[in-house]
């Protein structure tokens, strides 16, 4: 697997795009290590990812949003929903801000949501601007 690589608030970020440990619902809504639930928002599975961004997400440390703008990018259109559903105006702004320091990265994801949409889910949501990931990233 590759690592991500984007910058936030002018610091370089590096992350694994996936990880293949073993991790259990309650090992991530017990962890207390601000870096160890971010990483878990690369797990494998996606409950676990699912799990992971929502805890983050409530606790929102803005060092966060590059993990939350990766999982919006994903084909697990449930986490998007869930996403959705908790978003704060704040963490909002703090995306766009993640996605005007990144414009290689944000084109990436725009891709690859458009590209997931395509082959996953447009018989779901029959227009690309209803897709829930789609529908967040331009919304914020």
């Amino acid at each position: 697997m590759y690592n991500i690589e984007v910058f936030w608030k002018g610091v370089k970020v590096t992350f694994p795009y996936r990880i293949y440990d073993e991790v259990s619902k309650a090992q991530v809504l017990t962890a207390k290590d601000l870096e160890k639930l971010c990483i878990y928002t690369r797990h494998h599975n996606g409950h676990i990812r699912e799990v992971a961004v929502l805890e983050l997400m409530q606790k929102f440390p803005t060092e966060c949003i590059p993990f939350v703008v990766q999982l919006i990018a994903e084909y697990v259109v449930e986490i998007a929903v869930s996403i959705s559903k908790i978003i704060t105006p704040k963490q909002c702004q703090e995306i766009q801000e993640f996605l005007r320091e990144n414009p290689k990265h944000a084109q990436t994801i725009q891709s690859k949501i458009a590209s997931y949409w395509d082959c996953y889910y447009k018989w779901s949501y029959l227009k690309l601007n209803d897709y829930p990931a789609y529908k967040l990233i331009n919304n914020v």
